[in-house]
């Protein structure tokens, strides 16, 4: 092998060694945190935090509303960008 390689494969096993003790690291952590956490709530120090109490309100109920509508009875043509996309490609009114 020649000897750039042997260098690059120790970089490569010294990024994975120390990405192995980062990882032991952050798990030691967090497994003290828990630890530290658990042992604060068992000694009766937390303050009560006041209870909020979630009430169901009753959706209002929808408009229904009867008679004419704002559209007019006649039929409707098309509209003003269809009418401009024809202008554009020539395409024959139908």
């Amino acid at each position: 092998m020649a000897p750039g390689y042997v260098i690059a494969a120790c970089f490569e096993g010294a990024g994975a060694i120390g990405i192995v003790v980062a990882l032991r690291l952050l798990h030691a952590e967090q497994r003290a945190k828990a630890a530290e956490l658990a042992r604060f709530l068992r000694s009766g120090q937390v303050p009560d935090a006041p209870k909020v109490k979630v009430v169901a309100e009753a959706r209002p109920a929808p408009e229904i509303r009867l008679g004419p509508t704002a559209r007019p009875m006649s039929a409707i043509g098309p509209s003003d960008a269809l009418l401009a996309l024809r202008s554009a490609y020539g395409a024959a009114a139908r």
